[in-house]
């Protein structure tokens, strides 16, 4: 595999400015500045709902087979007769808050509210900050507690929008890459290659729905929602498929976005140095580029906080339009924690995401999440704050991720076939090992954190317990949520904060375990994939790495699914099902008893599951139920453009 692996040494040396993507993008505020009186904000209040007691088994019923519930999905307006808040509590609350100044939109168990940092402030009490993080980009959060008006507190209401927690995007730059440099000694991987090495259908292959009808195997019919802080730039997605010369091929005009939802005004002018923007360019085009029949729309964040990304979940599960969910960023669990935040839980705020994601699962919305970056160490250190010094990474996972109603996605080092005069890219083996990191600066803190490691996150929450899907195999814990569930493509080696190792046959550094046989010492098959990146402003094509890579490959494998068998809500059942009739001896879904190691522990437990692939990388024929379909061919042919 030397050929396709070369360029991850390429690290930090891009071209035109732009600049080169940390392991975590979404930095700490460099400056707090009390926010000017007037300045427009947009916030969500969120009311309890009814019988939530009630809602976890309801939610588990629409997903059990033997269940008269099966699949009969629930609208917004459904599940807020039946689980949301009383109309009346709803509508006390927003008279309370339209007699207080600010504009109140009513939804199924929240409201948004829009006014001025000045009505905040005097309404609820608390201080608001102009927060600005080391890449210019300012968001506002509360200095203090708020505390509610008692009309409004009456009602048990909470508000979290202005929570100075910042999520961060999981993916870093390896290098900018010569488009055609697969053709020779050294490349990575385009969408069609992957395509080809996960089994996909040929893109003329068709086959007959649940509904009866006869449908091509693309994602047609099917939706996804990308949900990033930054818009993208058409050209990017058309470079991407013009390369692979799709309409040469196909006759066809190239995949396009279907959309964009802007939430809260959405992020702004295109940053074309921001990590966001790289996130949402990775994220759109390979969604487009597995699925090229599905509609993608860009759901566009003002940021990465949780006020701003709860705001975008609950916007997409009131409007119902999308078929399912893929976001590539999170958070460490722990920093909800009341030991974490002066002796106070914010538990509440997870609390509250996971009602929206039990809500969007009611309607058969599915939400995926990468799983995170730093393998088993997911967690930087209490004393890796500004200030204090020597923090380090310890054991954790990452949210939403490790929500039980979201499937977390992570991954591997894909290995394909290679030859000199071919794109051939036919299925090799994978990898999950693990690259240790020199100590660095993750999120923009001003201290550094020692012994971390690159890889896909994996572990234990210490928050959800185990769910009932997970007991159909065996993660090796009886009481908490594992992850990840799944795995796709992910990649290793990240460039300039690696600890690398001179490799002779490469005549020069990489990453290949540093002499530890748990990390594949003496292996340095490292995989990325190629993005089209800036290509009208003086960029063009990287090389990426991160489960930001894996989550949206399983969206666009997830598309072929729905548009064959509708929506699926919670795809995890269906995921550990498949895992368990493998497992019987019944079917062949997913590649398994992958190596690996996440820094703490070697991840292949067992036949069943890995923390760094969750039960398995898919044979995606086979996944979505259509094993006897034609596959996806050699990239560049008619099977595969």
């Amino acid at each position: 595999m030397f050929g396709r692996l070369k360029t991850v040494l390429l690290g930090a040396t891009l071209l035109a400015g732009i600049a080169a993507s940390g392991a975590a993008r979404a930095a700490a505020p460099v400056s707090l500045v009390h926010a000017q009186a007037g300045r427009p904000v947009a916030f969500d209040i969120v009311l309890p709902l009814r019988g939530a007691d009630k809602l976890e088994a309801f939610v588990t019923a629409l997903h059990d087979p033997a269940s008269p519930s099966f699949h009969k999905w629930l609208t917004p307006a459904q599940f807020g007769l039946r689980f949301g808040p009383e109309s009346a509590s709803i509508q006390r609350v927003a008279d309370a808050l339209r007699a207080r100044g600010f504009t109140v939109t009513m939804q199924t168990r929240s409201l948004h509210v829009t006014g001025t940092t000045d009505q905040v402030e005097r309404n609820f009490a608390t201080k608001l900050m102009v927060a600005t993080d080391s890449q210019g980009k300012a968001r506002i959060q509360q200095s203090s507690g708020l505390t509610l008006p008692a009309e409004i507190a009456v009602e048990g209401a909470s508000i979290f929008s202005f929570s100075p927690h910042v999520a961060h995007t999981f993916s870093r730059v390896t290098g900018k890459v010569d488009p055609d440099n697969r053709y020779g000694p050294a490349g990575t991987l385009w969408f069609d290659d992957l395509k080809q090495a996960y089994r996909y259908p040929s893109v003329n292959a068709k086959a007959t729905a649940l509904d009866g009808t006869t449908k091509p195997l693309d994602g047609s019919g099917a939706t996804i929602a990308t949900l990033i802080s930054s818009d993208v730039y058409d050209a990017d997605i058309a470079a991407m498929f013009d390369h692979e010369n799709w309409t040469s091929i196909t006759g066809k005009p190239d995949p396009v976005l279907a959309g964009r939802v802007y939430v809260n005004g959405g992020s702004g002018p295109i940053d074309p140095n921001s990590g966001d923007f790289d996130e949402a360019s990775l994220d759109t085009q390979q969604e487009l580029g597995g699925a090229p029949g599905a509609a993608v729309v860009l759901y566009n964040i003002p940021d990465l906080s949780d006020g701003s990304v709860f705001a975008g979940y609950v916007t997409i599960v009131e409007q119902n339009a999308v078929d399912l969910v893929s976001s590539s960023f999170g958070e460490c669990e722990k920093e909800y924690l009341a030991s974490r935040n002066g002796g106070t839980s914010q538990l509440d705020i997870l609390k509250a995401e996971h009602e929206i994601f039990l809500q969007g699962n009611s309607q058969g919305i599915t939400f995926l999440a990468s799983s995170g970056d730093s393998a088993g160490k997911g967690c930087p250190s209490t004393s890796y704050y500004p200030g204090l010094k020597d923090g380090f990474f310890q054991a954790g996972v990452s949210t939403p991720a490790a929500d039980p109603n979201v499937t977390a996605v992570g991954g591997t080092n894909l290995i394909t076939a290679f030859n000199q005069d071919t794109l051939d890219s036919s299925y090799v083996g994978e990898n999950g090992w693990s690259d240790p990191e020199v100590a660095y600066d993750p999120f923009g803190t001003g201290e550094a954190a020692s012994g971390g490691v690159w890889g896909a996150g994996g572990g234990y929450s210490v928050i959800f317990t185990q769910p009932a899907y997970q007991k159909l195999v065996d993660t090796q814990s009886t009481t908490q949520r594992s992850l990840p569930d799944i795995g796709m493509q992910v990649g290793g080696c990240p460039g300039g904060i690696s600890k690398l190792r001179y490799v002779p046959a490469l005549r020069e550094p990489f990453c290949d375990g540093l002499g530890n046989p748990l990390d594949g010492s003496g292996n340095y098959q490292r995989s990325a994939v190629v993005v089209a990146i800036a290509t009208q402003q003086g960029g063009g094509f990287f090389g990426f790495i991160g489960t930001s890579v894996a989550s949206p490959e399983l969206a666009s494998a997830t598309a072929l699914l729905i548009e064959q068998q509708g929506r699926m809500g919670n795809l995890n059942t269906y995921i550990y099902q498949l895992a368990a009739q493998q497992a019987k001896g019944q079917l062949t879904v997913y590649h398994t008893s992958i190596p690996g190691y996440n820094g703490l522990v070697n991840t292949n437990l067992n036949s069943t599951y890995s923390l760094t692939v969750g039960v398995g990388t898919p044979i995606v024929r086979n996944f979505i139920g259509q094993p006897n379909v034609a596959a996806a061919g050699l990239p560049q042919t008619k099977s595969n453009p």
